[in-house]
Order: structure tokens, then sequence, then C-alpha cells
């Protein structure tokens, strides 16, 4: 009954937030593109792009219901530039068993996926904020930001993602646990994309701290998407 509640609890929060981000935005559905292809569109490429060797988003994600999500990157960026919004593209793909292939592509790196019920729950990195209904922020500053944001399923045309904005512009796949979600986050793109050979292949020999001032966090944060706790790890 109390995972019932708080399911139900998400879905209002995305379904309110995302028509009302829908009519005060405007155009924010075009920043986010959908599509509908029977076997194929996944992007398979020896450079970026959907691969067995490009990191656990690789590898899918099973719904009850028996449809996967598998998650791709490519990079959008000049070799030797600063990583920012518009360094990758990332589409995740829900695949039915019956063969229809869904997909919504939002800019930065997006994290493999948690499905919880009917609730779709994942981060980016480096993202681009207007392809989300931001409906809070959990963080001290309005840059360098990642962001935790859920979708209810099924993916469809006019999906946007709800999310809340964290401070680190890296962050973790989330977990789920204790009726709680929990994200870590940090400024240093090498420690939290190890896993991540299109990232790496970039950018492996970049120095995020040239400035010294770069963080790590781990977030605890409620269904609600109100801060349960907020520790600064270094």
């Amino acid at each position: 009954m109390k995972k019932t509640i708080l399911v139900l609890m998400l879905t209002c929060l995305l379904t309110f937030a995302g028509s009302a981000g829908a009519a005060m935005s405007g155009g924010m559905m075009g920043s986010v593109t959908h599509s509908v292809m029977m076997g194929g569109g996944m992007n398979m490429t020896n450079s970026g792009g959907f691969g067995m060797m490009n990191g656990v988003e690789g590898s899918p994600v099973v719904a009850s219901d028996g449809t996967a999500y598998l998650v791709s990157h490519n990079l959008t960026s000049s070799a030797g530039s600063v990583p920012n919004s518009n360094s990758f593209q990332s589409t995740v793909s829900a695949i039915t068993p019956s063969g229809q292939v869904d997909t919504i592509t939002l800019k930065g790196i997006v994290s493999r996926p948690v499905v919880y019920d009917n609730i779709l729950v994942a981060t980016a990195s480096l993202p681009d904020e207007s392809n989300y209904d931001l409906v809070g922020s959990l963080g001290s500053s309005s840059t360098g930001q990642s962001v935790l944001y859920a979708i209810t399923l099924p993916i469809t045309p006019s999906t946007v993602p709800v999310a809340v904005t964290l401070d680190g512009q890296f962050a973790s796949v989330p977990v789920i646990t204790a009726d709680k979600v929990y994200v870590t986050t940090t400024d240093f793109g090498n420690a939290m994309m190890q896993g991540n050979t299109t990232f790496s292949g970039r950018y492996g020999n970049f120095n995020f701290n040239n400035t010294g001032t770069a963080k790590s966090y781990l977030y605890i944060i409620n269904f609600n998407g109100s801060l349960a706790a907020k520790i600064q790890l270094q």
C-alpha cells in the first residue's frame, strides 16, 4: 500500500508538471524528438552511439511488461572543446517484445535508467535544461549542474521529462531504495564517466579540476522531488 501511494504521488507530480510546463513553455516540446520505428533506429556504429563496448548504457533495462530500455550516446562537439550541454546527444529507446521502438532524444549524457512500476527514472550529465520541465532545484548554483528526471511510461510523442537540478556536472545511475532516490554527483568527469568510452575517448585527458573548486555529493531525494539529504563527499 505504501509503495502504491508513493507511485501515485510521483505520477501526479509528473502529470501536473508536464501539463503546466507544456502550457507555459510553448515550444519546449520541440526540444525533445520522438520517433516510432520497426526493426531499426539503434544507431549501431563503431564510434559513438550504441555499442557493447560503450559502457553500461549498452545493457538493457527490462520492465515487467517485457519492454527493454536502452541508452545510446553520440558526440556533437568538435575535438578539444570544453565539455558542455552541446557536447553529447543521448537517445533513450523503448523496445517492446513485438518490435516497436519508441525513442526520446536529449542533449547531454543520459544514464542507464531505472524502471519503477510505470515510471522511468534517470540522470543527465551536461544537460540542456530546456529539454525538461524543471520542477525544482536541489543545488546551490545555477551553472554546472546535472539533472534527475522522471518519465511516466509509455513514451509518447508528447513526452517531456520532469526534472530537478543537482549540483555537480556529472551524475550517477540513480538507485531507488527505502522509498527514496539516491544519486551521486561530481564535477570530476573522468571519475564518473570511466565506463563510458564515448566520453573517455574524447575527454580522457581533460583536467576537470583546473580551478581547484570541483566537488562531489551524495543526494537522497524523496519521491515528491524534495530533498531528503545532500552530503558533500569532497
